[in-house]
């Protein structure tokens, strides 16, 4: 048991607390992929979800149903997060716009599928694409490249690269709805 849910919960008993726990962990990747997807830093993720996790405990909400609970933490995920923006005027239609894909796309596996669907799309690259994808994005342990470095690694210039990610992002975003499709 984790000092967040002994802390939280100092009536139940060791087996309630392990309980509630393993029902936090199951939702823990999908309100992390959602705040990503709202555009929180992976740190500002980390906290965001802690908080929302904490607001469940406090309001004892581990016992609604896994779809019930998940929506009460996407929600309360999505409150803190446009709580910690409120000087930005555009981050509710944003927000807005990140629920209806959720919705669509993510909340039946919390993001898994997309995620996997992505992975075996990238995998599927070839050449200079595969390359700039890796590069760009820090993929396989290595940090991101500015436009500029790409374009001297791959021997471009800086707006062919630029052209090249658009493509390549295009291209990703097709076989993932296929993948999805089918």
């Amino acid at each position: 048991m984790t000092a967040l849910t002994a802390a939280a919960t100092p009536a139940r008993t060791w087996a309630e607390a392990a309980d509630v726990e393993a029902t936090l962990r199951r939702h823990l990747h999908g309100v992390w992929r959602y705040l990503r997807m709202l555009g929180a830093a992976p740190e500002l993720a980390d906290d965001l979800a802690q908080e929302a996790f904490v607001v469940v405990l406090r309001r004892d909400a581990v016992g609604l149903d896994p779809a019930a609970l998940a929506t009460f933490l996407r929600r309360t995920a999505r409150f803190l997060f446009l709580r910690h923006l409120r000087d930005r005027d555009d981050v509710v239609q944003l927000a807005d716009a990140v629920d209806e894909l959720w919705v669509r796309d993510c909340a039946d596996d919390d993001g898994d599928g997309m995620l996997a669907a992505l992975r075996a799309c990238v995998g599927e690259l070839q050449g200079r694409s595969r390359l700039a994808v890796e590069r760009s994005y820090g993929l396989h342990a290595e940090r991101d490249r500015s436009r500029v470095e790409l374009a001297r690694e791959l021997g471009m210039e800086p707006n062919g690269v630029k052209t090249l990610l658009q493509r390549v992002r295009q291209t990703l975003r097709a076989c993932v709805e296929r993948r999805r499709q089918s």
